[in-house]
């Protein structure tokens, strides 16, 4: 065989710096870092990649360590690892298991400031995390366009003065001491955020309004929440992940909900998702035929957990479809915890439809497609579909999902039934989705 010379046996480093780098930036930190020892040219390599990640596969601490001890090694782990590394940063990603927020964070935090570090994960793994606030250091890094933080406490320092480049805030788990103050208070302060994930732990009572000039996306937890200033909100997505509960539905009613003024600022609403036990809290107060405002931007509408035959939560639907003149898309998930409610309870949901003073079949104009999932085979799910079919001339497809304990006789009753129901559009197809393609 021919002898291999050395041009032939070291073919990756002839490879061009963009591949190399696009190599490193798959290894794990603790194997590019070990490639600065090859020689100089791969210490530049490893110098010059710009994302790195620490997460579980980069250091092994053991679990019965105590907490200063381990944040201790894993923060020098991570120090000696960011000290081979002597090029410009634009992510850092730290989702090591055990990890915390100490002491040692606020060193970290000055070097994501110092390195103008523009994305920035910290994933904090263990519930107690949520005892440690973040370090305040992390304020200062005024250059971030990205913050991921999961499990720690939230809270900006008095001399805090924004992030003016922040275009996504993630926040997952987090304990904020007041969800108003951050609403209110914080978001002014970062004038370009155009998408933000608000997920807490905990609850406040007080009511929040929203003023985000810039925002187009919002995704929370958050149920007492108002959209008082979000011109530019395009999508919106709350949901609650608590059992629905009678008790928190009194609670809920103590503090006045009003849906008109929790939707008095959405000019620019295309896609509007609900679940869990918002839906419940926007019911318990009181609910108008119509928004006073119109959503002409809406487009598509989901109710998750939505009880149909409960005459507040029927309401709620009825009112946001009659406020919603271009929708195109209609999602509505049933909640079936309650199913064994006596029927006596069931309302006519016709009728509420029926109520405005402005033709019924303006409602779904432009409606083009309807889900509705869990379906238990009650007649105000039949009177729905009823409608919708009768009044939507765009309308080509309804998908009926039947909830996993339906009896298949009675799920065949429920479809056959639906067919004969009379269809404005020609092109209206009924497709039934069976529990094994749920």
């Amino acid at each position: 065989m021919k002898a291999l010379n050395e041009s032939d046996a070291d073919r990756i480093s002839s490879l061009p710096d963009d591949v190399i780098q696009s190599i490193l930036a798959f290894l794990p930190v603790k194997d590019g870092a070990k490639t600065a020892t090859l020689s100089k040219q791969w210490r530049h390599n490893w110098g010059a990649t710009a994302k790195l990640v620490f997460n579980g596969g980069f250091c092994q601490i053991s679990a019965v360590e105590d907490y200063v001890l381990k944040a201790s090694k894993l923060m020098w782990e991570i120090y000696k690892a960011l000290l081979l590394h002597e090029g410009p940063i634009t992510e850092l990603v730290l989702e090591i298991p055990g990890l915390r927020p100490c002491t040692d964070m606020d060193l970290m935090m000055l070097f994501v400031s110092k390195k103008s570090v523009q994305k920035l994960t910290l994933s904090f793994y263990e519930k107690r995390a949520l005892e440690d606030k973040i370090s305040s250091a992390l304020f200062t890094a005024r250059q971030l366009s990205y913050l991921r933080l999961r499990n720690c406490e939230f809270s900006a320092p008095s001399w805090f003065l924004g992030f003016s480049k922040l275009a996504r805030l993630d926040l997952y788990g987090v304990h904020v001491p007041s969800p108003s103050n951050f609403c209110e208070d914080f978001l002014p302060k970062c004038p370009v955020l155009q998408h933000l994930i608000f997920v807490i732990q905990g609850s406040d009572s007080r009511k929040a309004e929203l003023v985000s000039p810039s925002l187009k996306v919002f995704e929370s937890n958050l149920w007492n929440v108002c959209f008082k200033h979000t011109p530019f909100l395009s999508t919106v997505r709350i949901e609650l992940m608590d059992v629905y509960q009678n008790d928190k539905l009194s609670k809920y009613r103590a503090y006045d909900p009003d849906i008109a003024a929790a939707f008095s600022s959405l000019p620019a609403i295309e896609k509007l998702i609900i679940g869990g036990q918002w839906m419940g809290f926007l019911a318990s107060g009181k609910v108008p035929s119509k928004l006073p405002t119109y959503l002409h931007q809406l487009k598509d509408l989901k109710l998750g957990d939505i009880l149909l035959y409960r005459l507040s939560e029927a309401r709620v639907l009825v009112c946001l479809i009659a406020s919603s003149p271009n929708l195109r898309k209609l999602t509505v998930v049933c909640n079936c915890i309650h199913a064994s409610l006596p029927k006596k309870r069931t309302i006519d949901i016709l009728k509420l439809l029926e109520e405005h003073d402005h033709p019924t079949a303006s409602c779904f104009q432009c409606l083009e497609e309807m889900s509705i999932s869990d379906v238990l085979g009650m007649r105000v799910e039949l009177n729905l579909l009823r409608f919708v079919l009768a009044t939507a001339p765009q309308l080509r497809r309804i998908f009926i999902k039947p909830d996993g304990k339906m009896d298949p006789r009675k799920a065949h009753k429920f479809l056959k039934e639906v067919t004969r129901f009379k269809r404005l559009s020609r092109e209206a197809e009924v497709i039934y989705v069976s529990k094994d393609e749920n």
